[in-house]
């Protein structure tokens, strides 16, 4: 129990608790805003069913159903795998089936942001669970959950709302103050109005003197430091762009300073000890050779890239065609094109021959290729799907799912490992990716897949396999297509 609750409310949890023995699973607690309701629900979820698994939920605008049917689920099983495509009843009786939950209590704080397809699930499970749950719902309007028992929480009276105010201030006005006992009245027993009591704002101090203009100058000196600091703000920043951009302009205006050709040859003359005449014609020189060097380049390139598609003798036949490059410029270039156009005979016969060579392997490679393309087209032709099956069922089936997996070939050597007789395959598009579903089916009544389950082999057994309308296996299909 909390420390602090009036006999009233502490009465009206009783009631709350004494309905809930009588067999109503589902319980809307009704009233006004700020009567209370939530500190109310707390007092009961900790005061009543110690022995409970107990889950307290408050919601808000941005509580979604599958943050509520998760949290409910963690609160009511140990470590669930909760299915976010599963409703709140699918989700519990699967859980329950594969570990049996204890007595379960569940307080809901605000239905009004709860979806009608949330408060049908908690109609249905407050009716047809096979365990022990109560459920504990605050609305402020009565029949927000049909079905549901209402039971409304009234306001304070004014001896309980003085009460009240006793527990949570230390001091307080005599009964006999105006001011007081006007906002007690006028509080209407409104818990969150009363709480909200403070001295200070309910009297008035007729001495109080109005401000006058000594605080209106510090106001201004304020405002005038204030603008004073941001103008030396911007002065220094300024400044430091101004200094930036000159050193800027310093570093770009040192690159742009190059040396003249005229000037280098005058420095490499000093360093040489030679005449400007010598300098002219070493000048000349390097000019002759990077001619000669460009015109021999095409025929040394034709000759290497000859020499590399043949037998290595070709080699020493394009090393002496290189060293003839040192020799005059018409010579050179004479003897390269003579090597280009007269090439060896045998050395085109060898090169045609390895051309034809790496043709066949290319071509039986690529068969080879093609044939194992072919043999795995044809494996995955031979497994199809039941979807159609599916499809054609009634939605009150049930069926057993064993295997889940996006290998075809896993699924595939599965089947052919246990060999059961009523297997049916499902094949969904999910997130990009095509999943295989190896199921037992159908079952018309979940005891019969109860049955069924319980027969099978401990292997199988060990996988946990799990509970699964044909229905569920419908829509996800159907998404699919």
């Amino acid at each position: 129990m909390q420390s602090q609750i009036l006999p009233s409310r502490a009465a009206l949890v009783d009631r709350i608790a004494m309905q809930f023995e009588y067999g109503q699973g589902l319980i809307c607690l009704v009233g006004n805003s700020g009567l209370g309701k939530s500190y109310l629900a707390e007092s009961f979820i900790t005061d009543k069913y110690e022995d409970f698994s107990k889950a307290f939920i408050q919601l808000s605008a941005q509580s979604k159903d599958v943050d509520i049917i998760r949290q409910l689920m963690e609160h009511t099983f140990r470590s669930p795998i909760v299915d976010q495509k599963l409703s709140l009843s699918e989700n519990f009786f699967i859980l329950h089936s594969e570990q049996p939950a204890e007595p379960c209590l569940w307080v809901i704080d605000g239905a009004r942001h709860l979806s009608d397809e949330l408060i049908t699930e908690l109609q249905t499970l407050a009716t047809r669970a096979p365990s022990t749950l109560y459920i504990l719902v605050t609305a402020q309007s009565p029949g927000m959950l049909p079905g549901a028992l209402d039971i409304h929480l009234e306001a304070l009276s004014f001896s309980e709302s003085k009460q009240l105010m006793k527990m949570f201030f230390r001091e307080l006005p005599s009964e006999d103050d105006p001011i007081f006992s006007t906002f007690i009245a006028e509080a209407h027993g409104n818990p969150s109005v009363l709480l909200g009591w403070q001295k200070d704002s309910q009297s008035l101090d007729l001495r109080a003197k109005p401000p006058t203009k000594y605080k209106q100058k510090h106001y201004f000196i304020a405002a005038f430091s204030v603008v004073l600091a941001l103008c030396l703000v911007a002065a220094l920043y300024n400044k430091q762009l101004m200094n930036l951009f000159e050193q800027r302009q310093s570093v770009v205006s040192q690159e742009s300073v190059i040396l003249s050709e005229p000037t280098v040859l005058e420095a490499e003359q000093v360093l040489k000890g030679g005449d400007s005449d010598d300098v002219n014609l070493e000048a000349q020189s390097r000019e002759i050779t990077t001619e000669e060097a460009a015109k021999t380049e095409p025929a040394q390139v034709s000759l290497v890239l000859g020499a590399l598609l043949t037998q290595p003798g070709i080699a020493e036949e394009a090393k002496s065609v290189i060293e003839s490059t040192t020799e005059p410029v018409g010579n050179g270039s004479e003897q390269a094109e003579v090597a280009v156009s007269n090439p060896p005979s045998n050395q085109g016969q060898k090169t045609e021959e390895a051309v034809a060579n790496n043709s066949v392997t290319l071509s039986s490679k690529t068969s080879l290729t093609n044939a194992e393309t072919s043999q795995q087209t044809q494996l995955l032709i031979e497994m199809g799907n039941d979807n159609t099956w599916f499809i054609s069922r009634p939605n009150t089936e049930w069926s057993i799912q064993l295997l889940a997996v996006t290998d075809k070939k896993v699924a595939e050597d599965f089947i052919a490992m246990h060999q059961l007789d009523n297997l049916k395959v499902a094949e969904v598009l999910r997130n990009g990716k095509t999943w295989w579903f190896v199921t037992l089916a159908p079952y018309s009544q979940l005891n019969d897949a109860k049955n069924a389950r319980a027969n099978l082999p401990e292997e199988l057994l060990a996988a946990k396999p799990f509970f699964k309308r044909i229905s569920q296996i419908k829509q996800q299909i159907q998404q699919s297509q």
